[in-house]
């Protein structure tokens, strides 16, 4: 059986792929730099999820190689990882009583045969009113600086959540239908 490489570090992403059950192996991206705009949400997350697992496959043979990225999308404008404080406060300000748009793209490299499959996922998200004392607390948390959009749906960023039209792992990073419809076509069964 081919080795399954995940081309992130993320603690979110791997519980995922822990929860389906799968046997992988971390092997985040060393040199890939995310692109942040330039082109539409789901053509970004697409973009950099496959320059993602292209780095990571150009390491490895006869494996299977899984990328991710996400990105928020409100108001027009599109959100990342804040890493800083301010720009934390900021994007959640501006998510505060309103409606965003989470996008994970996904892409699964068999090297053995050169196959590559890119798509992602799109989930609605309503955030409820927010106080700045609210967003203040949640930020000094620490947990929203490495979170796209400053926030973690499966940990205390939950809370600001009133509504949720669509999948939840794909808030969470890894949009998991698509990533088993992506693994069944390279051959593994979950």
């Amino acid at each position: 059986m081919k080795n399954v490489y995940l081309a992130s570090f993320s603690p979110r992403r791997q519980q995922l792929l822990k929860d389906l059950s799968l046997d992988f192996i971390v092997s985040p991206p060393v040199n890939f730099v995310e692109k942040q705009n330039g082109m539409e949400p789901e053509e970004l997350v697409c973009h950099n999820a496959l320059g993602k697992a292209k780095e990571v496959a150009g390491r490895q043979r006869d494996s299977i190689i899984i990328g991710c990225d996400t990105l928020i999308e409100a108001h027009d404008e599109v959100f990342g990882k804040p890493l800083t404080s301010e720009k934390a406060f900021l994007m959640l300000k501006k998510l505060s009583g309103s409606w965003h748009s989470v996008y994970s793209g996904l892409a699964v490299i068999d090297t053995e045969i050169s196959k590559e499959l890119v798509g992602y996922g799109k989930t609605d998200i309503k955030f409820k009113e927010l106080s700045e004392k609210e967003i203040i607390d949640y930020i000094k948390t620490g947990e929203p600086l490495d979170k796209a959009g400053a926030y973690g749906i499966q940990e205390y960023g939950g809370v600001f959540v009133d509504e949720i039209k669509g999948s939840f792992s794909t808030v969470v990073g890894l949009p998991k239908g698509l990533l088993v419809k992506f693994l069944s076509e390279v051959g593994i069964r979950i």
